[in-house]
């Protein structure tokens, strides 16, 4: 059930990483939208940009502690394995 629940959580991180990125862009053009197209445009580039920094940051943080997981994973079966392999 934790591996499926880590695999699940290791795919919806990309979502996440995609949407909190465009959500950056929208809430850039909606707050700069009405001082006209160039600033619309302005604040579509700086509210990705910071969109981006978000979710590097967040979904980034996520990604390497599913990777350690993931590790740790195949390190216990490696060790399993070996185990096995001695006690033959």
């Amino acid at each position: 059930m934790t591996r499926a629940l880590s695999d699940m959580l290791a795919t919806l991180n990309a979502g996440m990483a995609v949407i909190i990125t465009l959500g950056g862009g929208a809430a850039g053009w909606n707050k700069l939208h009405e001082q006209g197209a160039s600033a619309g445009f302005v604040g579509i580039l700086v509210g990705l940009l910071l969109g981006f920094l978000v979710a590097a940051t967040v979904c980034g943080t996520l990604a390497t502690l599913i990777m350690i997981e993931n590790h740790l994973r195949n390190l216990l079966a490696e060790a399993a394995e070996t185990r096995r392999s001695r006690k033959a």
